[in-house]
C-alpha cells in the first residue's frame, strides 16, 4: 500500500491551492491510502528568494518523508516542486497555473529565468505531472517533452449550492478573484457598467490590485453600483454567489500562455451557484472553448465596453432559463469525484 506525503504551502485555509489539495487528500484517505501532510513555510519575500536561489530541504521535512514512497505537491509556488525534487523519492507535481509566464510581470526577468530553470528540471524528473487543461498539457509537452496528465479544476457542489427559491437580484453580477494577481482586467467591465443604468457588480476577494479597480469605478462615477466585500471563506460563498444572476471572468487581451491555457476555479464555483458566465480575453483560449462547448454563457474576444454591455443585458435576460443546464454541467466537475483521478494515477506508479 502506498504512503503518500503531501507538501503544501502554509497558505490561508481557503486559498485555491489549499482547497485543491484538501479534496485530493480526502480522496486518497477514502481509498485507504496513508497520507501525511507537511505545511511548508514560504517565509518573507526575501527569505523565499533565497530559498529559490539556494534550495535546501528542511531537516524535519527530510525526516518525515523517510517512510513515504510517493511525494505529492502542487505548484505554484514552484518552490515546492523544486524542494520536492530533491528528496530522492517518487514524486508527483500538480501544476495549477503557468507561473513562469505571469511571473514575468511581477519579478525581474533574470530571476524568473533562474527559478524556471530549476522548476523545469523538477517537472522533467517527476514521476507524473498533473495539469488542469488540455492547453496546459500541450504547453508542457512541447516545452519539456513530457506527457502531463489532466485533472480539471472543479467545485464542491455540496457547499456551493443555492436554494431553488432564493431571491436573486436580476441586475447583479459577481466577480470572485484573488486581487493579488495582476490579470483580472476589470477595466473593460467597469466601462461597460458605466454605459448601463441598473446593472450592479459585487467584488469578492482581496489583494493589492483591488484598490486600482475601485479607484477606476470612482473615476467612472459608478461607485454606487460597485460593492467590494473583501475575502470570503469558501464555506460562506453561497451566501453571496446565490444573490447574483451572472458571474464574470476577465483576462488581459494578451496571447500569453497563462491566459490562453488555464481555466480559473471561479468558473466552476459560478456554475455550482447556477450562474451563466460572461468571460472575455484573448481569442481561442481554454476558457472560450469551455464556455462555448458546454453552452454555459458567452465569451468575448477582445471586446469593446459597448459589446460587453450588450452581452451583459443578453445574459441577464436569459439567466433564469439556463440555470438547470448550468447546474448539470457543474455536477460533472465535483471536486470530490475528481479527486479519485489522483488515486488512479498513484496506483499506477
Amino acid at each position: 500500500m502506498h504512503k503518500v506525503f503531501v507538501v503544501k504551502p502554509s497558505y490561508r485555509k481557503h486559498a485555491a491551492v489549499t482547497i485543491r489539495i484538501k479534496y485530493f487528500v480526502e480522496a486518497l484517505k477514502n481509498a485507504g491510502i496513508s497520507v501525511d501532510i507537511y505545511d511548508y513555510n514560504l517565509g518573507s519575500k526575501v527569505s523565499r528568494l533565497m530559498k529559490y536561489l539556494f534550495p535546501r530541504i528542511p531537516k524535519d521535512l527530510r525526516r518525515r518523508t523517510q517512510e513515504a514512497n510517493i511525494i505529492f505537491t502542487s505548484s505554484p509556488p514552484p518552490l515546492l516542486a523544486i524542494i520536492t525534487s530533491l528528496l530522492n523519492e517518487k514524486y508527483i507535481i500538480d501544476v495549477r497555473d503557468i507561473w513562469e509566464e505571469y511571473a514575468q510581470q511581477i519579478y525581474p526577468s533574470f530571476l524568473v529565468k533562474k527559478i524556471t530553470s530549476k522548476y523545469y528540471k523538477a517537472l522533467k524528473n517527476a514521476n507524473a505531472v498533473v495539469v488542469t487543461t488540455d492547453g496546459m498539457a500541450q504547453y508542457y509537452k512541447e516545452k519539456l517533452e513530457i506527457e502531463p496528465l489532466i485533472i480539471p479544476n472543479g467545485t464542491d457542489t455540496e457547499i456551493i449550492r443555492c436554494n431553488k427559491n432564493i431571491s436573486r437580484d436580476p441586475n447583479l453580477m459577481v466577480v470572485l478573484a484573488d486581487f493579488d494577481t495582476p490579470y483580472q482586467n476589470l477595466e473593460p467591465l467597469l466601462e461597460a457598467i458605466a454605459l448601463l443604468k441598473n446593472t450592479k457588480l459585487l467584488l469578492i476577494g482581496s489583494g493589492k490590485y483591488l484598490s486600482s479597480y475601485l479607484s477606476f469605478a470612482e473615476k467612472l462615477g459608478i461607485t454606487n453600483r460597485v460593492e467590494s466585500i473583501g475575502h470570503i471563506p469558501y464555506n460562506e460563498l453561497p451566501k453571496y454567489l446565490c444573490k447574483a444572476s451572472i458571474g464574470i471572468v476577465g483576462r488581459p487581451f494578451e496571447y500569453n500562455p497563462e491566459y490562453l491555457y488555464t481555466i480559473p476555479t471561479k468558473i466552476y464555483d459560478y456554475l455550482a451557484a447556477g450562474l451563466p458566465i460572461l468571460a472575455y480575453g484573448p481569442q481561442n483560449s481554454e476558457i472560450q472553448r469551455f464556455i462555448e462547448n458546454n453552452k454555459i454563457g458567452m465569451y468575448l474576444a477582445e471586446p469593446t465596453p459597448h459589446k460587453i454591455s450588450e452581452t451583459i443585458l443578453a445574459l441577464l435576460a436569459k439567466a433564469k432559463n439556463t440555470r438547470t443546464h448550468i447546474l448539470n454541467i457543474a455536477s460533472q466537475y465535483n471536486r470530490r469525484t475528481l479527486g479519485n483521478e489522483l488515486v488512479d494515477i498513484i496506483n499506477r506508479l
